[in-house]
């Protein structure tokens, strides 16, 4: 499949295309659990559940092997969200809608109609057919009385939608079928505590480590790769945020996250102070988490085979001064 293609499944992993191509893979949820690479997805998965339901979710697309991640994030989101329970799936699938609402603004018209014919939602000359109407513009006409039947113009069982009514129809289309409960009587081990955890967290209560100072020693070949690089002013931007987000969820002091990023020779202050707040969740709302093992092994900055499956898991077996840990609440 050519790379622009899979972007466009990544954009949209609900098209029925997307589903076919997941199925060519030949993978079960407990391979790709246990892939090298395609395991990265587990993780970009739980990610995906709390972005959406956040409103802040934007498909990462880019290079082949992003395209395929993000594919594959999609139905282990759902089975995620769906295995926590109605509420979180609702929440979940109002995400991914909205997320998929914001990319079609941006779309022509043949991508619109591909779409628009996949989800079975017929619009012949402006017109769509009442039962189709009703269904998905239910939930619109709650808060907004244009939608509701007495307002539109209904001719012989069909319903007049103009240009900018279809978007808006397809994201509530497109919510209808996230909300399709998948097959929850098979799901992997590993699938569960991830399910587990991510409910705990999205409660509003979960695990946070602390620590008063940075043990160098300590840290895993990976990160201590990701500080060579950026001492030496040759960091990429993806190890960047890696080392921001696995120092946060150590629970390192702020200012003392920014003196590691100090000792880089391209280092900026305030640039550094502003990009950390959206790692933290102080701008954004969203406190992004550090990936595991297998998801930074995708990207190529994996340094070592350690017997560990996570970073902070690794530091907290070599730290003479262990992490203490502490409740807190979910912003």
């Amino acid at each position: 499949m050519e790379a622009e293609e899979l972007e466009v499944l990544a954009k949209y992993p609900f098209l029925t295309r997307s589903r076919e191509y997941v199925g060519s893979l030949n993978l079960s949820f407990e391979d790709i659990v246990k892939h090298p690479i395609y395991s990265a997805s587990l993780d970009m998965g739980r990610k995906r559940v709390i972005d959406c339901i956040d409103k802040s979710f934007k498909p990462e697309t880019g290079d082949r092997l992003t395209s395929e991640l993000t594919i594959l994030s999609y139905p282990v989101a759902r089975m995620l969200a769906h295995s926590i329970g109605k509420a979180a799936a609702l929440k979940y699938a109002a995400g991914e809608a909205e997320a998929s609402y914001k990319l079609l603004k941006n779309e022509d018209g043949k991508v619109v109609g591909e779409i628009s014919e996949d989800l079975d939602l017929k619009r012949g000359e402006g017109m769509m057919p009442l039962i189709e109407y009703t269904k998905y513009a239910a939930g619109l006409s709650r808060s907004n009385p244009k939608w509701k039947l007495v307002n539109r113009v209904v001719d012989h069982g069909k319903v007049e939608v103009g240009e900018g009514d279809m978007r808006a129809l397809l994201r509530e289309a497109i919510k209808y079928r996230v909300m399709e409960s998948p097959d929850l009587n098979r799901i992997p081990e590993d699938v569960k505590k991830v399910a587990k955890n991510l409910k705990s967290v999205l409660s509003g209560s979960t695990e946070r480590f602390e620590i008063e100072y940075l043990e160098d020693n300590a840290l895993p070949p990976c990160m201590k790769g990701m500080i060579s690089a950026m001492e030496n002013g040759v960091a990429s931007h993806q190890g960047m945020f890696i080392l921001a987000t696995f120092l946060n969820n150590l629970g390192l002091k702020k200012e003392d996250i920014l003196g590691v990023f100090a000792r880089s020779p391209k280092y900026d202050e305030e640039k550094a102070a502003y990009q950390l707040e959206f790692v933290t969740g102080e701008k954004g709302g969203t406190e992004y988490t550090c990936p595991t093992c297998a998801t930074i092994k995708s990207y190529g900055l994996c340094k070592a085979d350690c017997p560990v499956k996570h970073p902070l898991q690794y530091y907290r077996q070599h730290a003479r001064r262990k992490p203490k840990v502490k409740k807190r609440k979910r912003k």
